[in-house]
């Protein structure tokens, strides 16, 4: 198994994006895109990513303009200058388009968490055509401080008049409230993992930010309504199987409301769906040292189902799949 670095330019025109390669041993049997969520980067995935490529995936992953080893060597970390969330999208397509040419004829999938969630879902309904497969994972929907945000004038009058002062209260209105269902928090972050090692480690992370400027969470309230919109689901291609998962106790989600009302409007729409909600659980399961293997297993075991459903047309994967732990 080898690693490989990719750099790129933005469509921002000003940054160059670093992204890697994880291949497995041998010949692919699939191409998996990661895309990592707001404030953090993709090596956050390694365990995930070493339990796809066992599984016989090559793995691409970029850190997305403003964070990881692109805003750090671009000297950019939590400025994205990116001129609406358009640009990360024409960024994740790029980085599909080199994925692609360096291994052609074999299936695309994608994997998004929480923010890459949403710009999976975006990315699907408008690049979705060679999706084989796509795996959603801390589904963001039906989330207040978003739809509170994105009907407030201020807001948008604060991001017109100038998008790269510092985020501050404005981050905290849009993640308002993510704690309020937990008893006797430590911080305001331990919405984040049940693990207190798991959110510590966040904190820590010197890749990690969510010292911003003002234009990051305006990118992220903006295509949150992208995907939120009722027209969202019926522009994604209806033969994409999707898995949804997330913590039943995670506020991005809505507690699992969003993960259902999402999964509805894909099922709806025709896409075969499964769904599973981890009892418990917060936003990042795939994190937690002692829930992340099954997690891992949930996601291969939907791949091969897919993988296996193409070999044989006549059976059926049924939409939607709904389980719980």
């Amino acid at each position: 198994m080898s690693i490989h670095e990719i750099s790129f330019p933005s469509a921002n025109g000003r940054d160059t994006i670093k992204a890697w390669s994880y291949s497995p041993l041998g010949t692919p049997r699939g191409i998996i895109q990661l895309v990592h969520g707001y404030g953090e980067h993709s090596r956050r995935y390694l365990h995930m990513i070493g339990t796809f490529q066992a599984a016989g995936f090559v793995v691409y992953a970029d850190d997305h303009l403003g964070h990881g080893k692109t805003g750090i060597d671009n000297g950019s970390l939590g400025d994205p200058h990116s001129g609406g969330f358009m640009t990360y999208l024409q960024d994740e397509k790029t980085l599909h388009d080199i994925a692609v040419g360096e291994y052609p004829g074999i299936p695309f999938c994608m994997f998004g968490h929480s923010w890459g969630s949403m710009l999976a879902r975006a990315y699907a309904s408008l690049y979705g055509q060679d999706i084989r497969a796509l795996m959603l994972c801390g589904l963001c929907s039906q989330w207040k401080g978003c739809e509170d945000a994105y009907e407030n004038e201020e807001f948008a009058a604060a991001v017109k008049a100038d998008p790269y002062q510092p985020a501050g209260e404005w981050f905290a209105k849009v993640f308002s409230g993510m704690t309020d269902r937990i008893d006797h928090p430590n911080s305001p972050s331990d919405w984040i993992a049940n693990s207190p090692e798991v959110v510590a480690d966040h904190a820590g992370d010197p890749f990690n930010t969510f010292d911003t400027t003002l234009e990051l969470p305006w990118d992220f309230v903006q295509l949150y309504h992208f995907i939120e919109n009722p027209e969202w689901a019926e522009k994604v291609p209806s033969r994409i199987p999707v898995y949804l998962i997330s913590g039943d106790q995670d506020p991005c989600g809505n507690y699992g409301e969003g993960l259902y009302h999402v999964a509805n409007l894909l099922a709806r729409s025709g896409n075969p769906v499964r769904v599973k909600a981890y009892s418990g659980y917060r936003h990042e399961i795939h994190n937690e040292p002692e829930l992340r293997d099954e997690v891992e297993a949930g996601l291969v075991e939907f791949l091969n189902d897919v993988f296996t459903l193409g070999r044989r047309p006549n059976r059926v994967f049924r939409s939607p799949i709904v389980s719980s732990r």
